[in-house]
């Protein structure tokens, strides 16, 4: 294992993946999302659902695995 390698392991441990990071801001369109329904705000709501779906397909999850 490479110098390069170690270094690159120890940041992977700490910085969080872009996986990690588009899960977390999923998460975070989803409590948006509710909230918006619970207003009644559906345009909003309605273009948190096209983000939301964007970051699905981004991620490789289909609507069956929700």
């Amino acid at each position: 294992m490479s110098f390069l390698d170690s270094v690159a392991d120890i940041i992977n441990k700490f910085v969080p993946s872009r996986k990690a990071a588009t899960v977390d801001e999923l998460n975070d369109l989803l409590v948006q999302y509710d909230k918006a329904l619970e207003l009644g705000e559906d345009t909003k709501a309605s273009l948190l659902r096209k983000r939301m779906r964007k970051l699905r397909e981004k991620l490789g999850y289909t609507e069956g695995d929700i």
